[in-house]
């Protein structure tokens, strides 16, 4: 009985093993049929993600590519030229805009030498004014508005006064820039526009006062650049607001009328021009037009383009509205200039 249990114990082992053997093939077959078909698809995957990515770039995008970054680069570079002449008219050229400040009367021809005017009271009549300007040759010529330089000129309320025979003459006449003390200027040196445009010159002798450059470029080519304005808008109001407390005291103090005032106000260095921003919306052959703030006083003050030059002066502002002011193109000063 024991032998044959052994028996059939080996037979049973034999079979299973030869089971065994023959699943190890066909296993064994399968697995190494896969083995060869895997690298292959690995491959085809491979190679398909090698072209999606694959730059497949042309000599001439190449090219391309470099012209558009050398343009990104010329743009950026235009970009830091102009903060810096931006730059350079806040510290440097508002040392050229000066403060105008005039006082002139109206005489009578009831006799020979002519008979100055007299006001409500049986005073002298003064007619008082301030304006801006700026330094434009080394000569000491400055430029400002026609009507800054004659306040009579286009003047509403004066030229009914005009028309009845009276005459205006000046009876005090100063420039004063940031820094220094006020100038007397001659109003014999004042010269106009001979083509009607509100710009005129006046000569004073100042010293050590940088001159502005003057744009040579057509101010149609810079519509929708920004600029700068600079002046003294509102006059001594705005001088006052900005300078330290202290000093506006003393300077009001001291001061019994706007010569004098001016006077306390350069003494203390609290005589510099306000400057504003904006952007030229229109420019036509002889007006600028812009929305940078300003106010009268700020009449002859310098229109800054976008590279640092003067390209108009500004003259005019629209009543109760601040969307736009007005100036005059650069290229009325030049026949003005040596």
């Amino acid at each position: 009985m024991s032998s044959l249990r052994r028996i059939c114990a080996v037979g049973f082992v034999a079979a299973t093993l030869t089971l065994t053997l023959f699943s190890c093939r066909e296993g064994g077959s399968n697995a190494q049929h896969g083995v060869r078909n895997a690298p292959q698809d690995l491959q085809q995957q491979l190679e398909a993600c090698r072209k999606q990515h694959a730059a497949q770039v042309s000599t001439a995008e190449v090219e391309a590519l470099r012209a558009k970054l050398r343009s990104y680069e010329g743009v950026a570079e235009e970009e830091a030229r102009r903060r810096t002449a931006m730059r350079r008219v806040m510290d440097s050229y508002s040392q050229s805009v000066c403060l105008i400040h005039g006082i002139f009367t109206l005489n009578e021809r009831r006799e020979k030498p002519l008979a100055t005017s007299m006001d409500s009271e049986d005073k002298p009549l003064e007619l008082e004014y301030l304006g801006s300007g700026f330094l434009a040759d080394q000569s000491g010529l400055i430029v400002t508005n026609r009507h800054v330089a004659e306040p009579w000129w286009n003047n509403e309320r004066v030229a009914p006064l005009l028309s009845r025979g009276l005459e205006p003459s000046f009876l005090q006449l100063t420039v004063t820039f940031p820094d220094r003390e006020p100038v007397q200027v001659d109003p014999k040196t004042i010269r106009v526009s001979a083509e009607g445009a509100d710009v005129a010159v006046l000569l004073a002798q100042v010293h050590d006062v940088p001159v502005l450059p003057l744009s040579n470029r057509d101010p149609a080519e810079l519509r929708g650049e920004r600029l700068m304005l600079l002046g003294y808008p509102t006059g001594l109001s705005a001088l006052l607001a900005r300078a330290d407390p202290d000093v506006a005291h003393a300077a009001l103090a001291e001061a019994h009328d706007t010569t004098m005032l001016i006077e306390a106000l350069s003494r203390r260095h609290a005589i510099t021009p306000v400057i504003t921003h904006g952007t030229l919306s229109d420019a036509t052959a002889r007006q600028l037009i812009y929305d940078a703030v300003t106010t009268s006083g700020g009449s002859g003050g310098p229109v800054f383009g976008p590279d640092g030059d003067v390209i108009g002066v500004n003259f005019a502002i629209l009543r109760d509205f601040q969307g736009s002011n007005f100036g005059v193109p650069i290229r009325f000063v030049r026949p003005l200039l040596p």
